[in-house]
C-alpha cells in the first residue's frame, strides 16, 4: 500500500458494508490487525475515519472481500492525509457539541448509528460513533436516542471543565439537525409515537433542566456530526474535516512539537483561556 493512490474520503458513500453480495477471501488477510490499528488512530486524533473503522469492527470474525477492499480504502484516504492533526484557537472559546443518527444504516440489523463531536477552542476534543442498541422505528427516535447519548458526555465534560477552574465556559450548545427530536427533548408528555421508547432515552429531558445545556437546531448540511454516521461525498466531508480542526501540517512541526512533548514545558496552556 506504499504506492498506492491517494482516496479523498475514508468510505465510498455508495458502499454498504454487509455480508450479502460478497465474495469470500481467497487467501488469509491480517484484517483484525489493521482494523485494530485504524481503531487506535480512530479514537486518537482521527475523528474523520470514525465511523468507517467502527463499521469495519463489526466483521472481524466474518469479513469478505468487500470488508477487506473497504479497510484498504481507509489507508488510501490515511496516505493522503498522513500530516494531518487537530489544532485548537485561542480565540474560540466556547465548548458546543454536535448530533445525529442516520437512521436505520446498518444493513445487517436495521440498527442507526449514532454520531456525537464536541469542540472546544475551535477543534476537536471529544466524538463518537457507533451503533444503537435497539431498532429506531423512526428518524426521530434515532435522533432522539443519539441526543441522549450526547447528553451524558455533556455532563461529563461540564464536570471536566469545571475541575480544571473553566466554569465560566462549563456550558454547552448541543446542536442536532433533527426538529421532531428537539420537540421531544423539550417536551416532559408521552405521545403515541414515542411512549414505547425505553425510559432511560429521557434522560436527556432531565439534562435539559437541571444543567447548563442548550439544545438547538442546526440544518444538516452544516451538521458536523453527519461525518460519523455515514460516508460523505468529497464536498461534505472535506467542509467537516476542516470543522473538526484538522489541517494539514508540516512533517518538521509535527516532529518539533513531538520534541517538546517529552520536555518540562507544557504543550497545552489553560491559563490562555482565562485571559
Amino acid at each position: 500500500m506504499t504506492d498506492c493512490k491517494p482516496a479523498s474520503t475514508p468510505m465510498v458513500g455508495s458502499v454498504r458494508l454487509d455480508t450479502e453480495d460478497s465474495e469470500d477471501l481467497e487467501s488469509m488477510v491480517p484484517y483484525r490487525e489493521l482494523v485494530g490499528s485504524l481503531l487506535y488512530l480512530a479514537v486518537s486524533t482521527r475523528p474523520d475515519i470514525a465511523h468507517v473503522v467502527s463499521a469495519l469492527g463489526q466483521f472481524n470474525c466474518n469479513h469478505k472481500t468487500k470488508h477487506w477492499i473497504a479497510a484498504k480504502h481507509v489507508l488510501r484516504y490515511l496516505k493522503g492525509t498522513m500530516n494531518f492533526s487537530l489544532s485548537f484557537k485561542r480565540t474560540q472559546k466556547d465548548l458546543i457539541g454536535y448530533v445525529d443518527a442516520d437512521w436505520g444504516n446498518c444493513r445487517v440489523d436495521r440498527r442507526s448509528y449514532t454520531g456525537i463531536v464536541f469542540i472546544f477552542a475551535g477543534g476537536a476534543i471529544s466524538w463518537e460513533s457507533r451503533k444503537q442498541r435497539t431498532v429506531a422505528l423512526s428518524s426521530t427516535e434515532a435522533e432522539y436516542m443519539g441526543l441522549t447519548d450526547a447528553a451524558k458526555e455533556a455532563v461529563y465534560l461540564i464536570t471536566f471543565l469545571t475541575e480544571l477552574g473553566l466554569e465560566t465556559m462549563a456550558k454547552i450548545t448541543l446542536f442536532n439537525d433533527n426538529q421532531g427530536a428537539k420537540h421531544l427533548a423539550h417536551n416532559p408528555v408521552y405521545h403515541g409515537r414515542s411512549k414505547h421508547i425505553d425510559i432511560r432515552y429521557n434522560y436527556i429531558r432531565e439534562v435539559l433542566q437541571t444543567q447548563p445545556i442548550r439544545l438547538d437546531y442546526l440544518p444538516t448540511e452544516q451538521m458536523l456530526a453527519d461525518i460519523l454516521t455515514k460516508g460523505l461525498p468529497k464536498g461534505k466531508h472535506e467542509f467537516c474535516v476542516n470543522k473538526l480542526g484538522l489541517a494539514h501540517r508540516a512533517a518538521k512541526r509535527v516532529e518539533l512539537e513531538g520534541e517538546c512533548w517529552n520536555s518540562t514545558s507544557p504543550l497545552f496552556d489553560y491559563n490562555m483561556f482565562k485571559r
